[in-house]
Parts: structure tokens; sequence; C-alpha cells
């Protein structure tokens, strides 16, 4: 993710629509299982990503498709945001 990202998700976890608030909760149900969930203090608060360091209560209302670096969002994100259409000449 780069800063832009970054800044976008903390700024949607701070006042997410339903349906981002949905899909937070449908990827933190995923990272909760990753074994490169890290937690400081055993606390829910404090868990963060350990292949990119980013904290998961804000890295799960980032808003584009699946920036988890293992990919593992891909099915979940992928209610919400529709793959792109190839273009085509025709």
């Amino acid at each position: 993710m780069n800063l832009k990202q970054i800044v976008d998700a903390w700024m949607t976890s701070f006042n997410p629509t339903s349906e981002q608030d949905n899909l937070a909760k449908k990827r933190v149900e995923i990272c909760e299982m990753c074994p490169s969930l890290k937690k400081v203090f055993n606390k829910k608060w404090s868990a963060y990503c350990g292949e990119c360091g980013c904290p998961i209560s804000k890295k799960i209302y980032a808003t584009e498709n699946n920036p988890c670096p293992l990919l593992k969002w891909s099915e979940v994100d992928g209610e919400l945001y529709l793959p792109k259409k190839e273009k085509t000449l025709i």
C-alpha cells in the first residue's frame, strides 16, 4: 500500500459505510486465521500484519481490491469490487 492508500484506509475506518464495515468484518475474520497475524500484548486492537506491518484495525478498511500482501482477501473483495473488464477495440 502506498501512503495515499494508507491515509484513505485510516480515514474510512473512522466513518465507514455499512458496505465498507461488512467488508472489513469479513477481512478481519480471514486475518484472525492467518499465521502472519501478530499481536502486541495479545490484544485485538494491537494486531498487525506480519507481512507488511500495517495495523489490522485500519488495513481492513483499505478501499482498493485485495491489498493483503498474501492475497487472502480476493474472495471476499470479489463481492464488493467487481473485476475490471478487458478493453477491446470492438
